[in-house]
């Protein structure tokens, strides 16, 4: 009923959390790199292929949703030419089948940030980097941005 629902599962009495994030091997919540490694070395699956299918799922998502998103962003910000105002970060709950076929559970367009463990944390922190590093985000680009909008 609640597969993917951290929220309630970390309650349960036989939740198991990871308390050591340089080990992502112990708990019951692991790390795509654990999982992608396990599947790979214990159950000899082909997880190139696995992690292919998982990237094309989340392209054809995408891709559906797409129109709507630009609809609505243009709505609230028709003055933005270059799409940068703002960004979201949506997370995807793939579950693989018997055949380690990657299904779609749903997409959360509001995913946690929280953290409760130092795996969890280590996780999440990494992805605000990659975030920021992708939108060519930094201390030195918000200064040279704040110092222009001194000078106008």
């Amino acid at each position: 009923m609640h597969l993917t629902n951290y929220a309630i599962n970390k309650n349960s009495d036989n939740f198991v959390q990871n308390q050591d994030p340089d080990d992502d091997s112990i708990g019951h919540k692991r790390s795509l790199h654990f999982t992608l490694r396990y599947l790979a070395q214990k159950r000899k699956i082909n997880v190139q292929q696995v992690w292919k299918d998982t990237k094309a799922i989340i392209i054809k998502t995408l891709i559906s949703a797409q129109p709507t998103l630009a609809h609505t962003y243009r709505s609230c910000q028709p003055d933005d030419l270059e799409n940068s105002l703002c960004f979201e970060i949506l997370g995807f709950d793939i579950m693989l089948d018997a055949d380690c076929k990657p299904v779609l559970l749903e997409v959360n367009h509001a995913p946690s940030f929280g953290t409760d463990s130092p795996l969890d944390y280590k996780i999440k922190s990494q992805l605000m980097f990659d975030t920021f590093r992708l939108l060519g985000m930094s201390v030195n680009r918000r200064n040279f941005y704040k110092q222009m909008m001194q000078e106008e």
